[in-house]
């Protein structure tokens, strides 16, 4: 059978569910799993690697696999600018955020002509995690013009929705945002809270807008898909 692998991730999760194995349990080993099932080593291999990426399981190298606690899941349509506080709220679930950087740099050639600015004006960058009852979900990159926000934003800044801080610290109100859906390169800079996690993610490249189409900031947001779904509904 080609997808012989499929077959035995589904049997290794319904052994995890039926035995009730705990969050953070071990996993049998790549051997003894191969003669349970009667199948090839590198079969298992296959299945255990696809049930990582699913996020049911994950690895720790040199010492094997282990049951993944269940995540909540938050569901999400690309159709509608939804802000990362808005999503968690809707979700049931408490927002935060951790490791908040800021710093000022001369803006990319790109860059510069996304938000229509020159070239030597300087911009803010933000980073941060944002979390969901204290898990890391979300890695996001904030570049915001200093034309915009003033030299003192790093002062003005309020943790939590970005779209709010605008809205109530400048009387920005962003109402539109031109959306990018991109793969998450193997040599990218991630955080390691959520390169640990061994989890599949999306990247979202945003350009935000105000209510007079006037490019306000640009933003990079790595998302755990494990955790978050987005939908498009399209239309004929």
């Amino acid at each position: 059978m080609k997808n012989k692998f499929l077959e035995i991730s589904v049997m290794i999760s319904r052994q995890i569910s039926e035995n009730g194995y705990s969050d953070n349990t071990k996993l049998p080993c790549e051997k003894d799993l191969s003669d349970t099932y009667q199948v090839s080593r590198e079969t298992v291999r296959k299945a255990l690697k696809h049930l990582t990426q699913s996020g049911k399981v994950y690895s720790i190298k040199g010492s094997g696999h282990y049951v993944r606690q269940s995540l909540p899941q938050m569901e999400s349509s690309l159709n509608r600018l939804t802000s990362v506080t808005e999503l968690i709220r809707q979700s049931g679930l408490i927002e935060g955020e951790m490791e908040v950087f800021f710093y000022k740099r001369i803006p990319s050639r790109e860059e510069a002509d996304m938000l229509k600015i020159q070239a030597n004006d300087p911009v803010f960058i933000v980073e941060r995690i944002r979390t969901a009852d204290g898990e890391p979900f979300i890695y996001s990159q904030n570049i915001l013009p200093q034309s915009i926000v003033g030299e003192d934003f790093p002062v003005k800044y309020e943790k939590g929705s970005l779209l709010n801080c605008l809205k109530t610290k400048y009387r920005i109100d962003i109402t539109e945002a031109i959306t990018e859906v991109l793969a998450v390169r193997q040599e990218e800079q991630l955080p390691y809270r959520l390169k640990d996690a061994n989890t599949p993610l999306l990247k979202f490249k945003q350009l935000h807008y105000d209510a007079k189409a006037t490019p306000i900031f640009i933003s990079y947001d790595v998302m755990r898909n494990d955790a978050i779904r987005f939908f498009i509904h399209r239309v004929k």
